[in-house]
């Protein structure tokens, strides 16, 4: 199957953790009519049962582990690393998903594990893919706003957020370096701009592949 063409009519929303990624999606949605993939919510539902061993080891290494093995065991560069090779195992079945929904209305996807280096190869034209970039800053705002999730029930908290952080920064530099690499367009957003002002960007760069 040629995955370029059968997925062309899907606009990619990827980033760093914190930028904004669901909003602008959720805006985007309703004002086009669009379907939503929201990538946390499928991991949710059923990403973790259709992990195996065999096809997916890093994601299944990283489930057998306690939180303080995730999060206080390991240097933010391990961690970071190992995150950007579950992703590249997850993206198998991020493409199982949308290939299993209507080629219309056109889909937006968003999510954390939408790396640029797994969309470009399936894209037509870069003007499918954006990439939010959040400042250290504008990250941390938005976690403390939204909740720190499975770090705050390690041993030590404090140090899993400062884990957690560390980690985020370095998959941000990786997103913003592979982006630049492949020719596919991000915005750096510390906080300023209001939440209209980044979806009507994003609007406009998705402008040919909106119904």
């Amino acid at each position: 199957m040629d995955l370029r063409a059968r997925l062309r009519n899907v606009l990619w929303i990827g980033g760093g953790t914190g930028a904004g990624k669901s909003s602008v999606a959720i805006v985007l949605a309703e004002r086009h009519g669009l379907t939503r993939y929201n990538y946390d919510w499928h991991d949710a539902r059923d990403h973790t049962e259709r992990t195996h061993a065999d096809r997916h080891p890093h994601r299944a290494a990283f489930l057998a582990m306690t939180l303080d093995e995730r999060w206080l065991l390991r240097a933010p560069r391990e961690i970071a690393d190992e995150t950007i090779d579950m992703f590249g195992e997850r993206f198998e079945m991020v493409i199982e998903d949308l290939l299993a929904m209507p080629e219309y209305p056109p889909v937006i996807a968003d999510g954390f594990g939408l790396l640029p280096e797994l969309v470009c190869p399936i894209i037509e034209s870069p003007r499918q893919a954006m990439f939010l970039l959040p400042t250290p800053a504008f990250r941390m705002v938005a976690l403390e706003r939204r909740g720190w999730g499975s770090v705050e029930e390690t041993s030590d908290p404090g140090r899993a957020r400062e884990n957690r952080l560390a980690r985020d920064a370095l998959l941000t530099d990786h997103i913003r370096g592979r982006a630049a690499a492949l020719g596919l367009a991000a915005i750096d957003l510390d906080g300023s701009r209001s939440l209209a002002d980044v979806a009507g960007t994003v609007e406009q760069h998705f402008a040919p592949g909106m119904p």
